[in-house]
């Protein structure tokens, strides 16, 4: 299985987790860090067309992850877009720098939307938005000390919608780690 995600698995967040949970491999990655302009949404389009599965993880602050889903889906060949959000849009409020809360509702309801072409329609690209809360990200650590999402168990989580059966669409997921102790 070929998969795509967008993002940098060298920084301590969400894909460096995603690359763990495929023991370093199965998987590519494209972003700044390796000079991919995630702007260019007809050329990442064009060139994730063929993968089996994209992840569209990395954030853009002008709603570069809704455009990019738009666009991967209308050419996409492969079998699953799955699309990263956060439960600032479950919650409508919270974490909010720049229109962050926007795009990540307006990615939820692109996610909403598509998602029901699998299910219901004739489409068989399965799409799945998946809301995290507090991952144990380098730029959430040190904000707080409150219990975070270690990025290895999202990482499995991303892994394991992947590989779950084809006979269903998960549509959406949102989690939020708990804050007292067990």
């Amino acid at each position: 299985m070929r998969i795509l995600v967008t993002g940098n698995p060298n920084y301590q967040g969400l894909c460096s987790g995603i690359y763990k949970a495929y023991s370093n491999n199965q998987i590519e990655f494209i972003g700044r860090w390796n000079d991919w302009d995630l702007t260019d949404t007809d050329k990442v389009a064009e060139y994730a067309k063929d993968y089996d599965v994209f992840v569209n993880s990395q954030y853009g602050p002008n709603g570069e992850q809704v455009d990019l889903l738009h666009k991967v889906y209308k050419v996409f060949k492969g079998l699953h877009i799955i699309n990263i959000s956060s439960t600032t849009s479950y919650w409508g409020d919270g974490y909010n720098p720049g229109n962050y809360l926007k795009n990540k509702t307006d990615l939820d309801e692109a996610s909403k939307t598509l998602s029901q072409n699998s299910a219901f329609g004739n489409s068989k690209i399965r799409v799945t938005n998946i809301a995290f809360g507090q991952l144990a990200s380098q730029t959430q650590i040190v904000k707080d000390t409150n219990n975070k999402i270690s990025l290895l168990d999202a990482g499995k989580l991303v892994k394991w919608v992947i590989d779950s059966p084809r006979s269903y669409n998960l549509h959406y997921i949102a989690l939020d780690p708990i804050q007292t102790d067990l």
